[in-house]
């Protein structure tokens, strides 16, 4: 799973990338030193459950990635069954090239946590 990270964290534009338990708890983090992992993968968790419960409510199905645009980044997250990859990007990124490798690193984490 940490190649996966390092992989996704080298492409030109993202700041930072994470694993985290649908509970909110910090798997694994490649976030900015000047970022706290814990109240960020708190944060995110919050968020992912409630756009996934919107998902439910609304009758659209499963969400598979919520993406939040801000001003200046992306935040995305992408479910990875028992928790989602968290991930912010700035605004120039490739976001279809990035959407495609968070797919690819997504089934690759599944696989190995399926593995283990």
């Amino acid at each position: 799973m940490e190649e996966q990270l390092r992989s996704l964290n080298k492409i030109e534009g993202v700041k930072g990338v994470a694993l985290v338990s649908n509970d909110g708890l910090m798997i694994s983090s490649l976030f900015p030193s000047d970022v706290d992992p814990d109240a960020i993968a708190g944060m995110c968790a919050s968020n992912f459950r409630n756009s996934t419960t919107t998902a439910k409510v609304l009758n659209v199905g499963k969400a598979k990635e919520v993406i939040i645009e801000t001003d200046l980044n992306f935040i995305i997250f992408a479910n990875i069954g028992n928790g989602f990859l968290a991930l912010i990007a700035e605004k120039d990124v490739n976001l279809g090239l990035l959407r495609i490798r968070i797919g690819e690193a997504v089934k690759e984490i599944k696989k190995k946590m399926i593995e283990e």
